[in-house]
This record gives C-alpha cells, structure tokens and sequence, in this order.
C-alpha cells in the first residue's frame, strides 16, 4: 500500500504533454550575476524566460489550476539556473529532510522535468521541497508504475527554499556536467515545470491521459548554444571500520574481533559528454541503513529488496526488461566485489553498457515451481553486455548478454532480445526472449532433495540450458486499460547475475479496468480492474487459476481507498490440488496535514500454508499500518506495524503467528546533517535490534556516518547477541 501510493503520487506528478510546442531559446548569463539563496531579486533573475505553470492535471484534466505558479529559467557556462515563486491558499506545508526522504511527496514539491534526448527513453526530474530538501527521480520507459520511477537516481545540484506568507521561493543550480546529454554543439532538450500541490499537480504542459508513454509527454523545448562541457572525471575515495562483538556461548559474555580497517577508491572519467567509464577497486557495498524487515513465514520464494547503492546510479536501468519474472539482472546479485567495472556510452539513437566484477561472495538462487533455493557461494566472474537501439516515441529494442563463472567450477551464461514497441499512441507491443546455458559447480552450496524435471536441485555439476519467453500488448486510454500477456519459463530457466525465483510455468494473462476522473468534488478518481490468470507447467498440469477484481479511489486531502480480491479456483503446489479458496486485501492511506501520514493495509481470507510440513488451506490474517509524526520541521517519528498470522482451520493452532514492530526516530538538523535511531522487535525470530546512526550527506556521493547495531535474541530473556560499532567516510572529489 506504501508502494502504491508512492505510486500514484508519481505518477500524475510526472504526465504531461503540450498539444502546442514551444521551442524556448533560454537566456544566457554569467556565475557572479546569480546567488543562490532562496531570494529571486530582480536584477538576477530579470532576464530569464519567465513561464506560468497554467494546467492543473490532477484531479483537473488541463484546467485552470488553484494557485498561482511561476518559473525561471537561464543559464551559463557551467549551470543551468532554475527558479520558482509559488503561491498557496494557506500556510506552506513543509520539513526539512534528508534528500529523497520519501516524506517529501505528501508535501509541496517543485521542480523541472528533462528528456535530454528527446526520444522518451527516460525523464530526469530536478525538484525541491519549499525548504530546499532535493529530490530527484528518473522515470523510465516502463509498461507498469512499479518499474517507472527510479527514486534511487542521484544528480549533484545545489538548491535552497525560502517560505513567506502563503508563499515560497525556491532556487535551482544544476551543473551541466551532472547531466547526461549528447555531444551536439547545441542542445535541444524537452522540458516542463512541474509542481505538486496538497492534491494538485500543475504544470506548464498539458496532460494526454490517451497517450500510454508517459517518457514521451514532454512537448516544449528549451535551446542551449552556450554551455561550455568539461569531462567529468571524479575520485570517490573511502575509508571505513568496524568492531563486532559476538555473544560467546560458554561464559555468555561478549567477544569482540580486532578493528577492521577498509579502504578502496572509485573512478569516475568521461571520455566524452556521452561515453564514460567508473570503476571501483575494494568497494563498500555494505548498506549502513536496515532495510525495512519483510515477513516471508508464507513465502516459498526468496525475496527481493531494492537497490541504494551509488555504483548502480547511473546506466544500469538499461538492464531492465519488460517482465519482472525474467529479469536477468538483479544488482544485489553483486554483493561483495573485489573490483566493479562499468563503460556506458549514450548515444542519439542508442544505449551501449558493459559491466564486469569479480565477487567474493556469489549468492546462488535456483528458481523453481513450487520454491525457490538459495545458497551462498564462493568467488565468481560477472561480465554483462548489453545494447539497446531507440527507435524514438517510446519504441526501443535491445540485446543482452550475462555471464557468471564460478571458481570452484560451473557457470552461468544467458542471452536474450527485448523490445517496447508504441504501435499508437495508446497501445505498446513488448517481449522479452531469453535463452540461458548452465553447467553447475560441484558443491554443497544448496542441501536440498528436490528436482527440476529428472535433474537435482543440488550442486552436482549438470549441465542443462532453458528459456524465458514474455509478450505482451497493452492499450491505455483515459478510461480504459486492456492488457493481454504469456510467459513461458522452462524448468532449465536460471539467471545467475539475475533474479528469477519461478520457472515451469506457461500462463496467459487478461486484465481490463476501467477509470473515472472528476475534476471538482471531495473524489479525484476511481478505477475498476479485473485480472484473470491461467497457468500450466511444463508437464500440462493445471497449476494456478485466478480471478482477481479491485477498487481504487482517491479523495482530497491526499486520502486513497483500496479493495482487492483474490479468488482462486485452483492452486497446485507440491502435487496436491489446493481449491476454491480467496483472500482479501484492504488499503487505506491518508496525509491530509503535515503533522501525521497514515498507510495501513489488511489481508483476510483464506491461504495455502506453503512452508508447512503439511501444507493445507488455512485463515489468513495480515495487518500493517505505519503511522508518521512529524513533530515539528526538523524532528519526525515513524511506527510501523505488522503482524501476521495463519491459523489451521481442523485443531485452531497457527502454522504462523508473529508480528514486527519497527520505531524510527529522526532529528533533521539540516538538510545535510541529521541523527537516526531504528529499533525493532521481530517475533518470528525472537529479535530485537537497535541502530542509531548520526549521518553527513552534503551530495548524494559524499557522505560521513558513524554508528552501530545491537542486536538481542530472546531465550527466555532478551539478551545481546552481536553488536557492532561502524564509521565511514567517503568525499567526493571533482577533477
């Protein structure tokens, strides 16, 4: 339900097409005319290209917005100069935070969209809170909101905001040289100003709700002659350390290991504005902050998290094809490097990268029908090429090549074509077909009895290669969607740099919703969605078959309604027929004023026990609700609930039952410098940790942390079990 928000925040933040183009040559200046500190004075700003922002998009569809809005554009040499003076109709919702919190979204938020290229392969969005806290997001090219917005992306840019009375004043400095755009002398880049209000985004563009590209809706030009392009070429130097303790099981007192020092370096060289090349030598792939815990006691397959580290920023959204269950990489496959090496060329017409690493410790992931198996192995070398071709207004279509050799033996080699196609402007065509070769190592990574077919899930050095094969066409209008999808996945099929957790499965999918807007009134929206799945496995077997239905609704004051049913009329796992069974899901989220944000999300019905030595259907009963304080502009307290539960419905006990209950505390003293303590209780695992951290993040790529973990397991009592003590410092340095 978080996600979904998210979601839907984005989404009609970033849709916009202007009907009539205009091609904007931006005025020219110098560095010293322009300070940046949130005060738009005259005499810098009084020769810019001044455009009001006069489309509200949502829940208006091209209508006279609320509030007045207008931005400013020039530039120099180095920078492109962005300002904005807001107004509103009360006082300026706002908080200091650290860049990207996602608290940000249900606040005023500010900022210009590019597409550099112009051929709708991605939009980068460049914005500010009204206090100055950044936020910057790639949207890509994707056929679902889930693979669309890339929070993770980071720019170097310079932002400040300053609130008066019902109004704020925001200022942008965006170096040139943190853009990607090609080598011509002068530059013609799609744009729009964009700003979300309470439960408007307005724009300078209009919106096309029939178009279903929503990288392509960026009409208007700005014109650039001037700028002068420097090769970036930048040092990102680290230095960390840590102190483990561990429990010792005799004297139950803690053993602490000698200080562990750890350097490396990265390089950052542009050959050109459009080819560059990073490497990485002893990276610190380690992720200071927790991910947020997910409970998988129902789950057969291994779960997915997302990717914060800044090695993977820029380039290696290329990597992402059409279907999820196929995806051949999965960046967290790369999890303890001796080196990353990665060459990006960005061309007019085309995208080229190839990435190469040595890890230490490879993760070893086998998908399956039923489950899927993990294990951890030793040393192996990754090499991925991968090119993609535009064909410009949304259609693209590429290459890839992956390849995992283990030094303990085996490999991993896979290959495959993909392609988006915009037939219209309304329906897409796309595919992914793929095609792997294997030869597993000769070891005790995996312990498990089960087959793929007539071969063994264990390690015993088979050979054997397999297929994934997904189409898919869809047709977006305003009101209506219509998608009809088949996946192939053999029971050979592995991505051994990728993430795949389900194979041997043939299925089609139909899926058709309708949509309804109202431009006034206390509702915004409402959709109605039927989805119907089909699935067999390689032998013909009737695995699965679905019928899913929702509602969404959104209201004013940033509120969102969700009903979703799950009915299934057979579910086949580990032999057995599983059926006439259904789950329901409701949603609920709601930020109507700055003081609290409220997402729950209720599931009850009716579940297989998967992880069950006796797998039956049993009374499912999930809760999470994460409720926010924000206390004041600086201090804000997050809780999240979430307990979950499975109760067999022949004796009354519980296959399942536990919950996790997560407390972040954070103290934002600046935008820059801020304090953090996590705690959390965790049932399923009789675990409670605590992390405080005090971190300095003045760019997304220098940053100072200091602090630690305790981590507690119950017995009878809770007692500590590991802690550990952290420090790192890594800076940025321009060349």
């Amino acid at each position: 339900m978080k996600k979904y928000f998210f979601l839907v925040f984005l989404s009609f933040l970033f849709c916009f097409e202007s009907k009539s183009q205009r091609i904007i040559d931006v005025p020219f200046t110098s560095d010293d005319k322009i300070s940046i500190d949130g005060i738009l004075e005259q005499k810098e700003w009084e020769n810019s290209e001044k455009l009001s922002l006069n489309f509200e998009t949502e829940p208006g569809y091209n209508t006279t917005p609320v509030v007045e809005t207008l931005g400013f554009i020039q530039y120099s040499e180095n920078f492109l100069y962005v300002a904005f003076h807001a107004k509103t109709n009360e006082p300026v919702r706002a908080a200091i935070r650290k860049r990207d919190d996602m608290g940000s979204l249900g606040n005023d938020l500010i900022g210009i969209s590019i597409d550099t290229y112009g051929d709708g392969r991605n939009n980068v969005f460049i914005g500010s809170n009204p206090l100055g806290s950044q936020i910057d997001v790639r949207i890509l090219n994707s056929l679902t909101d889930e693979g669309r917005y890339d929070l993770a992306y980071d720019l170097e840019y310079e932002s400040i905001g300053v609130i008066g009375d019902n109004e704020y004043y925001v200022e942008l400095k965006i170096p040139f040289s943190s853009i990607s755009f090609s080598n011509n002398k002068i530059q013609k880049w799609k744009f729009s100003f964009v700003r979300r209000y309470l439960d408007y985004a307005i724009s300078t563009s209009k919106d096309d709700r029939n178009n279903s590209c929503i990288t392509c809706q960026l009409n208007d030009f700005i014109v650039l002659d001037k700028f002068k392009v420097d090769r970036k070429f930048d040092l990102l130097p680290y230095i960390s350390s840590n102190l483990v303790g561990n429990k010792d099981d005799n004297s139950e007192s803690m053993n602490y290991d000698k200080i562990k020092p750890n350097f490396g370096v990265g390089i950052n060289a542009e050959l050109s504005k459009t080819l560059s090349l990073e490497l990485t030598i002893n990276p610190d792939f380690s992720q200071v902050e927790a991910d947020v815990t997910k409970i998988d006691a129902n789950s057969a397959y291994t779960l997915s998290y997302p990717e914060k580290r800044p090695f993977f920023n820029n380039g290696v959204d290329i990597l992402k094809l059409n279907s999820s269950d196929l995806q051949p990489f999965y960046s967290r496959s790369i999890n303890d490097p001796l080196y990353a090496l990665k060459m990006l060329n960005q061309g007019e017409n085309s995208r080229f990268l190839f990435l190469s690493s040595i890890d230490r410790n490879s993760p070893y992931l086998i998908a399956g029908n039923d489950q899927s198996y993990f294990g951890e192995g030793g040393r192996s070398l990754i090499n991925i090429l991968r090119y993609q071709h535009l064909l410009g207004k949304g259609s693209k279509i590429g290459i890839l090549s992956s390849s995992r050799v283990y030094k303990d033996g085996g490999y991993g080699n896979l290959f495959g074509v993909d392609g988006l196609i915009q037939i219209s402007n309304n329906i897409r065509f796309a595919f992914d077909i793929l095609k792997n070769f294997n030869l597993e190592p000769n070891k005790n990574w995996i312990d498990s009895d089960h087959y793929f077919g007539e071969r063994t899930i264990n390690l015993d050095g088979e050979k054997f290669n397999g297929s994934g094969i997904s189409l898919g066409i869809t047709r977006k209008t305003e009101r209506w969607t219509t998608y009809v999808g088949y996946k192939h996945i053999d029971p050979n099929y592995r991505a051994d740099v990728g993430f795949a957790v389900k194979n041997d499965r043939k299925w089609i999918t139909l899926l058709q919703s309708h949509n309804k807007f109202w431009n006034n009134g206390f509702i915004k929206t409402a959709s109605f969605t039927v989805k119907k799945d089909i699935l067999y496995d390689f032998t013909n077997n009737l695995d699965v078959m679905s019928l899913d239905g929702s509602i969404k609704t959104t209201f004013k004051g940033n509120t969102e309604f969700s009903y979703y049913y799950d009915y299934d009329f057979i579910t086949n796992y580990l032999g057995v027929d599983y059926k006439n069974y259904g789950t329901s899901r409701l949603g609920f989220s709601t930020k109507p004023i700055e003081l609290f944000n409220f997402i729950s999300n209720i599931r009850f019905g009716k579940d297989v026990a998967f992880n069950s030595d006796n797998p039956e259907i049993g009374k499912e009963l999930d809760l999470y609700f994460n409720l926010t304080f924000q206390i004041t502009d600086n201090f804000s307290i997050s809780n999240i609930f979430n307990k979950s539960r499975l109760k067999n419905l022949t004796d009354n006990t519980y296959y399942f039952d536990g919950l996790i209950y997560r407390v972040d505390t954070k103290y934002q003293f600046s935008k820059t410098v801020g304090v953090r303590l996590t705690s959390e209780i965790n049932t399923f695992n009789n675990s409670l940790f605590f992390q405080p951290l005090f971190e300095w993040i003045p760019n997304p790529f220098t940053i100072f942390y200091i602090g630690g973990n305790q981590n507690f397991f119950k017995e009878k009592n809770y007692d500590l079990d590991n802690s550990q003590v952290f420090i790192k410092f890594q800076y940025l340095i321009n060349l």
